[in-house]
C-alpha cells in the first residue's frame, strides 16, 4: 500500500467552482483562528486579481488544502520587496481536518514551492504567525528558513521565512 505522505499531490488551479468549498474551509476554527474573518479577503474578489494565483491540492482522496501564491512586488511596502524582482509569496491552509498534523503541509508546500522554483522564481517567502508553531516547523521542513523575529505587517504579525537557489535554499 502506497504511503500517501510519498505521493505527488495534484496542485490544480482555484476556479469559481472552488469558491464555496473555500467559504467551508476559511469558517473551520483552525482557519479563522490563522487566516481571520473569510469576509476580510474573500476569493471571489482574489479570481480577478492578476497579482494572486491561487490552487486547490488534492490527493486521492479529493480536496485537502488551499494555497495562494502571489508577486511580493505588487504590493507597497510589503515585507518581503527586499527579495528579487519576479519573488513570490506564498499562503497555504489544509481545510481537511484528517489532513492536519500529519506531515501533509510540509510536503503540499514543498511540492509547490519547487514547481515554483523550477519555473525560474528567484525566492519565495511565506510569513506564518509567530504563535503558529505548527506552521512554523512545517515550513521549515518543507526548506524555508526562518529570516526574521516577529514582526509586525499590515496583514498582522509575522516571521518571515524564504526560500529560493538566490538564497541558497
Amino acid at each position: 500500500m502506497e504511503d500517501p505522505l510519498s505521493a505527488p499531490y495534484v496542485i490544480r488551479p482555484f476556479t469559481e467552482a472552488d469558491v464555496a468549498l473555500a467559504h467551508r474551509w476559511r469558517r473551520r476554527p483552525h482557519v479563522q483562528k490563522w487566516w481571520g474573518d473569510p469576509a476580510g479577503e474573500p476569493e471571489e474578489e482574489k479570481l480577478s486579481d492578476g497579482r494572486i494565483a491561487m490552487w486547490i491540492a488534492e490527493d486521492r482522496s479529493g480536496p485537502l488544502g488551499f494555497i495562494q501564491d502571489y508577486r511580493v512586488h505588487g504590493w507597497e511596502d510589503h515585507p518581503f520587496a527586499y527579495l528579487p524582482e519576479g519573488s513570490r509569496g506564498i499562503d497555504l491552509y489544509l481545510g481537511d481536518d484528517a489532513a492536519r498534523g500529519r506531515g501533509y503541509g510540509a510536503r503540499l508546500l514543498r511540492q509547490h514551492a519547487a514547481a515554483l522554483l523550477a519555473s525560474g522564481v528567484p525566492a519565495l517567502g511565506i510569513d506564518p504567525h509567530p504563535e503558529n508553531v505548527r506552521a512554523v516547523r512545517a515550513f521549515e521542513k518543507a526548506g524555508f528558513r526562518q529570516t526574521s523575529g516577529p514582526t509586525d505587517t499590515r496583514w498582522g504579525r509575522a516571521v518571515l521565512m524564504e526560500c529560493g537557489p538566490v538564497l541558497g535554499g
